[in-house]
């Protein structure tokens, strides 16, 4: 009998471990879809003993914008939510008279802004679906229950409107002069390597019982929402308690959602969970996280720390305004969620870009948190870093309300309108280049029917159209003066 020779006996070992590895990934893949499926509708289903007075509500910290620094802010309070109170009283649009939906369409009625519905249904991004772009003044009029009359003339469609095609300062630039940067939020880092992002501030207004279900924000970042009239209400499930405690993709799509098979039927469909309303037989392991939950009032900000699920229900119809940003103190919290999320949602191209290359993201394992800390290091102690504010926060210095165009690093608010409207035209051209090629900006050929290219073609026309209109009406603000 001949003896395998040690390369036979080599390349069979190698395949016994490539199957062994491919049968892991394949039970491992079937393992989190069943983990992710629940029976409905029968005794004996696997309905938990969890009720929704077992869940566990933490209020949110409070503090007083006079009495907090953000060194404070970022560092003792940086993994957790925070209300700063009093944060906007010298903003111009806190004035009485001002900060109500009417002065609101004076400034920015012309302007186009996306409106949503809520769909418990949906579940896509934060439930929003019936993407609706319309004016300002037409939601107002609409939707809004203004001066004068005691309800909207649609109260039985909770509209919400949020400025998700155009951001702030390409919607209503002259905004600026009385929405401003609060004070805590005025140093911030490139954040994903933009000091100058167009698509923020996000504006958002709603009447009452409007909302955003429970959800992740982009990159993972952490955010800032200001509240100039009206009442917020949040809660929040801490990134460090989902990651322990929910399965599924929440962290890829944002929301956390499970296939449900109804008993009787055999039918399966996705059901996302609902801070506001929660299922407790279909989502027992909420009873095992800690809901943070707060009010923010006209004139307070709220603070939202990296890759924590959040929903905001509008408790009186509301108007605020809200960006995503990095900031100092964060980079050891922020990374550490990235590789504990195993860099979900592009947040590894996001350290990469806001720390323009200078370390190393390549070396980041998720299975050697070690390397966050090491990441975290070269961040703080960066050219980045140093370059946007990190000496500012140990001495407390240079932090004020802040107008957009200040913020965007432009000496005067002509030349920063003039330049953020044009993007408006210079972005249309880039897309229109991408629509007209067959290749996808992916790399992908496209290959469509001619029904879809002709569907395809309407959109860039539609949105032509849009950006046409809104470059006009940005165009024309690049005059105001602050009143």
């Amino acid at each position: 009998m001949r003896l395998a020779t040690p390369k036979v006996f080599a390349n069979c070992l190698a395949f016994v471990l490539v199957a062994l590895l491919f049968y892991y990934v394949v039970f491992s893949s079937y393992l989190l879809l069943d983990m992710s499926k629940a029976s409905v509708g029968r005794g004996g289903s696997n309905k938990s003993a969890a009720t929704l007075s077992d869940l566990r509500f933490v209020p949110i910290v409070m503090k007083d914008a006079d009495d907090l620094t953000p060194l404070d802010l970022y560092g003792e309070h940086g993994r957790e939510p925070v209300i700063i109170k009093g944060a906007l009283k010298a903003h111009p649009f806190m004035r009485e008279g001002r900060n109500t939906p009417d002065h609101f369409a004076q400034v920015c009625g012309d302007a186009l802004i996306d409106t949503v519905v809520y769909d418990s249904n949906y579940t896509g991004w934060a439930g929003h679906k019936d993407e609706i772009l319309m004016t300002v003044r037409d939601f107002v009029d609409g939707y809004m229950v203004k001066e004068g009359r005691e309800s909207s003339p649609h109260p039985e469609e909770l509209r919400y409107a949020h400025s998700n095609s155009y951001g702030m300062p390409q919607l209503c630039p002259a905004l600026q002069w009385e929405v401003l940067i609060p004070r805590h939020a005025s140093i911030d880092l490139p954040t994903a390597g933009s000091r100058r992002n167009l698509g923020q501030p996000t504006l958002f207004m709603g009447p009452t019982g409007s909302r955003s279900e429970l959800h992740m924000d982009m990159y993972l970042l952490p955010f800032w929402l200001s509240v100039y009239f009206g009442q917020k209400s949040f809660r929040v499930i801490l990134f460090e308690d989902s990651a322990a405690h929910f399965e599924g993709d929440f962290m890829r799509t944002g929301r956390h959602r499970k296939v449900v098979t109804d008993a009787a039927t055999g039918e399966e469909r996705v059901v996302s969970l609902e801070i506001w309303d929660p299922d407790v037989e279909i989502f027992p392991e909420l009873a095992n996280v800690r809901i943070y939950e707060g009010e923010v009032n006209a004139g307070d900000v709220i603070y939202v720390p990296s890759g924590a699920l959040h929903g905001i229900l509008n408790t009186e119809q509301s108007f605020g305004a809200t960006s995503n940003a990095l900031f100092a103190p964060l980079p050891s919290h922020y990374t550490e969620v990235c590789v504990k999320a195993n860099f979900a949602n592009g947040c590894k191209d996001a350290l990469d870009l806001t720390y323009r290359g200078e370390c190393e993201s390549e070396r980041l394992d998720p299975l050697d948190l070690g390397t966050a800390s090491d990441f975290a290091k070269c961040a703080i102690n960066s050219k980045t870093a140093e370059e946007f504010g990190r000496d500012a926060y140990t001495a407390n210095a240079g932090f004020h309300d802040k107008y957009l165009y200040e913020a965007h690093g432009f000496g005067s608010y002509a030349e920063w309108c003039q330049a953020t409207c044009a993007n408006i035209n210079e972005s249309f051209l880039e897309h229109e280049r991408e629509q007209m090629l067959d290749v996808k900006a992916d790399g992908k050929v496209r290959r469509e029917t001619a029904a879809k290219r002709e569907k395809r073609m309407l959109k860039l026309a539609e949105r032509e159209h849009n950006d046409k209109a809104q470059f006009v009406v940005c165009n024309k603000q690049c005059s105001a003066t602050p009143t």
